[in-house]
């Protein structure tokens, strides 16, 4: 009799246990459709639209792993960077680095938003970082070179502009004519890289 007792003791710990972990596995798959949907949204440019999803995400009473908070709240900073909120965009990406300091694309995005102010000299120590973490991702190495030249800083400004073109040509071309930088003068850039690098050698 006390082994019949014994035994729906431990039955009714395994059957309590298998529904938690039911109900954990339930919920991690909607957060994942969650995450999942609010991409969709932002791949659309329906940005306000994925904000409303992390937030909701954020808001959902369970915890979220560190890793997803970090993510969701650099989401949140590209979708109000790409609504040009600024203020918010720097703010959500300070709350991803706060929990995941080397979060490499966060660290990029965050200097992105500071040279949009023109906060040159702020956004250095992110690219620093960044480039440290990866030094052929070509966002962080052309962002460099838009710091080091409005700050004046000529030589690193070319080393990072010339490692820009080596790194993605088409790409650090159609930077440059987003700068109104016309091909014209884009053909004079390369030429004297060029022409330097052979004096280089």
């Amino acid at each position: 009799m006390k082994n019949i007792k014994t035994l729906k003791v431990i039955y009714l710990c395994a059957l309590l246990s298998l529904c938690f972990n039911i109900g954990l596995y339930g919920y991690s798959i909607k957060l994942k459709e969650e995450y999942n949907r609010a991409s969709i949204l932002i791949d659309k440019n329906q940005y306000k639209k994925a904000i409303s999803v992390y937030q909701d995400m954020l808001k959902s009473g369970f915890e979220l792993s560190e890793h997803m908070k970090s993510r969701i709240y650099n989401n949140l900073g590209y979708c109000y960077y790409k609504l040009k909120n600024l203020e918010d965009a720097y703010r959500f990406y300070t709350k991803a680095l706060e929990i995941d300091g080397s979060y490499f694309f966060c660290l990029n995005n965050i200097s992105a938003v500071l040279i949009k102010q023109k906060k040159y000299q702020e956004a250095l120590p992110y690219l620093n970082r960044a480039f440290d973490l990866d030094k052929e991702y070509i966002k962080v190495v052309f962002n460099l070179f838009v710091v080091q030249a409005n700050l004046k800083s000529e030589n690193l400004a070319e080393y990072y502009l010339k490692k820009a073109f080596e790194i993605d040509k088409d790409y650090t071309i159609e930077r440059l004519r987003k700068n109104s930088i016309s091909d014209k003068q884009i053909e004079k850039i390369i030429k004297r890289l060029d022409s330097k690098e052979n004096n280089d050698k």
